[in-house]
């Protein structure tokens, strides 16, 4: 589930690095998909909720800034959580903690940072989302439902796009625009470059 209810603490938010080779190998494998990174998640047997990024570049991220969303019992979006992830090596992954006991996270969105002329620079931005409708042999591939925080947008692809089923979560990137500001939300009337499944990360 993209939205999935895990117990957490929100004071005790870590970042927590993998960096050796046996770990880079512990990860979903790279995708090729424009956005520089790999995402998946990670979910524990008693409710732990994390959120792994991997470098899939050729160039070191100065800086990955993830935002959650803290949920109320109703499941509904309450307070954000933010965790920044610094200095990943190209192959290479760090994990964002956003939940632990007793409280419930979700994952809202993901911007990524290169370093242009000594300081970082946002290169593209991702949101969470889940398929909500299908419309085979359509141009219209799917209409995304993201979550609550954020309402309703479409997705347009072509007939090559990526085939998802309804109600998989998935990720929407989108390269940040020249000179603006990392967005909240996806933009109306804009389609993502890429549209990549958000799945559990794998161990072997």
């Amino acid at each position: 589930m993209l939205t999935q209810i895990v117990p957490a603490s929100l004071s005790a938010l870590l970042a927590v690095a993998c960096l050796s080779p046996a770990c880079a190998t512990a990860t979903a494998p790279i995708r090729s998909n424009g956005l520089g990174v790999d995402v998946c998640t990670i979910s524990g047997a008693s409710g732990q909720y994390s959120v792994r990024v991997r470098n899939t570049g050729e160039t070191a991220l100065a800086r990955v800034d993830i935002t959650g969303v803290r949920l109320d019992a109703a499941g509904h979006a309450a307070e954000p959580i933010n965790v920044s992830l610094t200095d990943i090596p190209p192959g290479k992954y760090k994990t964002a903690v956003l939940a632990r006991h007793d409280e419930s996270a979700a994952l809202d969105r993901i911007v990524t940072y290169l370093l242009a002329d000594g300081a970082p620079r946002a290169q593209h931005e991702l949101f969470a989302g889940k398929v909500a409708h299908v419309a085979p042999g359509s141009t219209l591939q799917y209409t995304l439902a993201p979550l609550a925080v954020r309402g309703w947008t479409v997705a347009y692809g072509s007939p090559g796009s990526i085939k998802l089923d309804a109600g998989s979560p998935v990720i929407l990137g989108y390269p940040v625009r020249s000179g603006g500001k990392p967005a909240t939300r996806p933009e109306a009337g804009r389609s993502p470059t890429a549209v990549v499944p958000l799945t559990p990360c794998k161990t072997s």
